[in-house]
């Protein structure tokens, strides 16, 4: 991870089933301001570096928006929609059926980040935990002004999604 000069974080998450659903929780704790947090969230041009979706728009408002993935630029996008903008508190949104919600919490020297994955097939927790722990990393450094590659894809393995996976899989009880 460090040739890509990404901030290291815990490998923490936890999972809750809500009955037809389950929600993925990630919280970390970084050394930006909600603002600066907030612009990183949602300008196009900055979600696009550390999201695994890229939109046709700042996620800024309510309403619809075009989430293409990342990783592949030419296939179709998913419509999407932005549920909540509350400046510098939350940004919720609807993705490929899954819902999305990032909670911004200032504290007197750091926010803190909490991300919740709402899905159904639980599964793909394990994936999806070591995906947006790499995104995560990538909207940290992004918020700090660093320029990174994209990271999703080959360079998220190149990023240890790997091990990650496998920490995540221990930690919320899907080992082999």
């Amino acid at each position: 991870m460090a040739e890509l000069d990404l901030p290291e974080h815990p490998v923490n998450a936890t999972l809750v089933d809500t009955g037809p659903h389950c929600m993925l929780t990630l919280e970390r704790a970084m050394t930006h301001s909600a603002a600066d947090l907030w612009a990183t969230l949602t300008e196009r041009d900055a979600v696009g570096r550390w999201a695994p979706f890229s939109p046709d728009r700042d996620l800024d408002s309510k309403g619809a928006v075009s989430l293409r993935q990342s990783d592949d630029l030419e296939a179709n996008a998913n419509l999407g929609k932005v549920l909540t903008a509350a400046v510098q508190r939350m940004l919720a949104i609807e993705w490929a059926g899954d819902r999305i919600e990032v909670e911004l919490a200032p504290t007197a020297d750091e926010t803190i980040v909490q991300l919740n994955h709402i899905f159904t097939d639980e599964s793909l927790a394990p994936s999806l935990a070591a995906g947006w722990h790499i995104c995560l990393q990538a909207l940290d450094a992004v918020a700090g002004g660093a320029r990174i590659p994209l990271v999703v894809g080959d360079a998220a393995h190149a990023a240890g999604w790997d091990a990650l996976y496998d920490e995540y899989a221990r930690l919320l009880g899907f080992e082999d």
